[in-house]
Formats: C-alpha cells, structure tokens, sequence
C-alpha cells in the first residue's frame, strides 16, 4: 500500500542578508529530504538564515511525533551552515526514532 506525499511546509526568514533563489531552494530540498525521510505525517517547520558579523547562523524549529525540534549551526559559509544543520536534524530525528521504537 502506498502512502499519500507527506506535506512539509517551509517558511524560511532571513535576517541580516538577501534572500537569493539559490539558498532558498538549497535549504527547502536538504531539509524536505531530511524531513520527510523520518516524519510520517503532514508538518510544519521554521528555517531562520541570518548573518551576524562573519558568522553564518541556520536555525530550524518543527514540531514531531508529540516532541519539539530546535537545530542550530554556526558556520563561515551559509550553504555549511545549511548543511550541517540538516545533518543534526537527521541526528536527533534518527535518536528520537529509536528512543520511541525502543519503548514500544
């Protein structure tokens, strides 16, 4: 049986820097990826892209199976800070997975 498309609404905000169509579409493919590859259901998450001085800061915020998720990376270049921010989302996903599945 196949499942219906999961539904992941992205709102991105800027602050400190222009939003250009490349970040943006980098940040909505890693982290749909990610998120629909651990998330069964509809859900809605916050992507906050700022500059501060020389640091490039990527925050992502949702809400999953009954818990709260809040990433935050720092890095020199956006598109590292992106990076590595879908990698800790994939990371505390894939340990709240286990931790359910382990209880049941």
């Amino acid at each position: 049986m196949v499942s219906a498309p999961k539904n992941i609404q992205l709102s991105i905000t800027f602050r400190g820097i222009e939003s250009t169509p490349a970040i943006k579409s980098h940040a909505e493919e890693k982290i749909s990826a990610v998120l629909k590859k651990f998330i069964h259901h509809d859900t809605e998450a916050r992507l906050i892209l700022q500059v501060q001085k020389k640091e490039q800061i990527a925050e992502l915020q949702f809400h999953a199976d009954g818990a709260d998720f809040h990433c935050k990376e720092i890095r020199d270049d956006l598109y590292a800070a992106i990076d590595a921010l879908v990698a800790t989302a994939a990371n505390q996903l894939r340990k709240h997975k286990e931790k359910i599945t382990a209880h049941h």
